[in-house]
C-alpha cells in the first residue's frame, strides 16, 4: 500500500494527466502527429502551472504506458518515480511500484 505522500503525488499527477488528455482530445484534436503542442507539467506538485511543448507523437508515446508521466526538468520526485527519458525541455518519469496501482486505476485510457 502506498504511503500517504506517495498516494497524494500519484493522484496529483493523475489529475494533470487527465487535464492533458482533455487538451489532446479537444484543443489538439486532428493535428498532425509531427505538430508541437502545449501540455501541463504532470508533476506531483498540485500548484505547478508550468507547461511543456512537445510533438503530439511523443505525447502519444508517453500515454501508451499508464505509469509514464511528462514533467518539466527538475520536477521529478526521486522518492516516487524514476526518470526514464530526458529531452531538452521535458523528462518522462515512470512511477515506482508503490504508486503504480493508483496511476493504472486512474488512467483515462484504460
Amino acid at each position: 500500500m502506498a504511503s500517504t505522500r506517495i498516494e497524494r503525488i500519484a493522484r496529483n499527477e493523475s489529475a494533470f494527466r487527465d487535464l492533458n488528455e482533455s487538451l489532446e482530445q479537444s484543443v489538439h484534436r486532428g493535428r498532425a502527429e509531427s505538430d508541437y503542442a502545449g501540455f501541463v507539467c504532470e508533476c506531483g506538485d498540485g500548484d505547478c502551472e508550468l507547461t511543456v511543448r512537445l510533438e503530439l507523437a511523443a505525447y502519444e508515446h508517453i500515454r501508451r504506458d499508464p505509469c509514464l508521466f511528462l514533467v518539466v526538468p527538475g520536477h521529478e520526485l526521486p522518492e516516487a518515480e524514476a526518470v526514464v527519458e530526458r529531452e531538452e525541455n521535458y523528462f518522462v518519469v515512470r512511477k515506482m511500484e508503490e504508486a503504480a496501482d493508483i496511476v493504472e486505476q486512474t488512467d483515462p485510457r484504460s
